[in-house]
């Protein structure tokens, strides 16, 4: 018995390496002199049974992990997933509570009251002109702010998750945006009472014609911001700090509370014309003050868009595999 099993692991280990065809001639040689073992391994393996090694078309065959296109693509067709995730995130948050998500509406509309009443005296503006001008700002200000603080976080809360299943890494990513795009929406009831209230008169059409396609652009600039983020934080934890401390002090020096008109000369270029967050808030901000915006706040969103997808797809593709690893 122990010979027999010896020789069906030699007769494996050579069809294994040189086909079944050496393997047969093997151990037909093995067996001479040994009739019923004989017997037996060609009736079993190779005598009356025609074996032969199943062929696999190789030029079928995908890899398993997904490309970043692929990641990027099917994740945002996977929309009731993603917008799940997003909405189950704010109701954890603001669980237990009475208005939900109004309470950051609450907060932001008493500190745009409070900070517009002293800061139209301080800069000596009118505050029927002041207010709007203000909680417009911090609308976008208060989604963009956000998206930039949580961002770094994107891949490093869903660790478990990424580490035990395979799935587009992407919808963590659309999942962060659409939550504060749903808070956006909560904000804009302060919009709504503040405009009423003092400018009633600037609500027109400019908010169809060019903030919502404004607001599309600032969204489709907030996914790749939160994806190139978050790659980065994942392998650099330090990021996160940056990230904060930039945009701490992005609030001040961007037209938020200023009028970019304020400045000139070098000090405008830098802090208005090189200036980011200045043109993703002045393609939404501009048409909630029932104006147009202006055509070189268009072109730099329409470059930054460009530039920051080109850049964020080649980092992604390249080092998406490795972000379990970082985890």
């Amino acid at each position: 018995m122990a010979r027999t099993n010896d020789l069906l692991r030699t007769f494996f280990r050579t069809a294994a390496k040189s086909g079944w065809a050496d393997a047969s001639a093997n151990a037909a040689t093995a067996c001479t002199g040994r009739s019923n073992m004989q017997v037996t391994l060609r009736l079993l393996l190779f005598k009356d049974l025609k074996m032969t090694v199943p062929t696999v078309a190789t030029a079928n065959l995908r890899p398993l992990a997904l490309s970043a296109g692929e990641d990027l693509w099917h994740g945002i067709w996977k929309w009731d997933l993603w917008g799940r995730l997003g909405w189950l995130e704010i109701r954890r948050r603001y669980k237990r509570t009475l208005i939900g998500p109004f309470w950051t509406s609450v907060s932001l509309f008493v500190f745009v009251v409070v900070l517009g009443t002293v800061g139209s005296g301080l800069l000596s503006k009118n505050t029927h002109e002041y207010l709007p001008f203000l909680a417009s700002g911090m609308i976008v200000w208060v989604m963009m702010s956000s998206i930039l603080t949580e961002s770094g976080s994107v891949f490093i809360a869903g660790a478990p998750l990424l580490r035990q299943k395979q799935f587009e890494y992407s919808l963590l990513v659309y999942a962060l945006v659409w939550r504060n795009a749903i808070v956006f929406a909560h904000n804009m009831s302060i919009y709504a009472i503040i405009f009423l209230i003092f400018a009633p008169e600037k609500i027109t059409f400019n908010i169809i014609i060019f903030a919502i396609p404004g607001m599309a652009f600032v969204l489709l600039n907030a996914i790749w911001i939160t994806l190139l983020i978050g790659l980065i934080t994942a392998r650099f934890r330090d990021i996160q700090q940056i990230i904060q401390t930039i945009v701490q002090i992005s609030m001040f020096v961007t037209p938020i509370f200023w009028h970019a008109d304020n400045l000139s000369g070098f000090r405008r270029i830098i802090f208005v014309g090189f200036n980011p967050l200045y043109h993703l808030i002045s393609i939404v901000r501009d048409p909630l003050l029932g104006e147009t915006p202006r055509l070189n706040s268009w072109i730099a969103v329409a470059i930054i868009t460009a530039a920051g997808w080109t850049v964020t797809y080649i980092l992604y593709s390249k080092f998406r595999k490795r972000i379990p690893y970082w985890l």
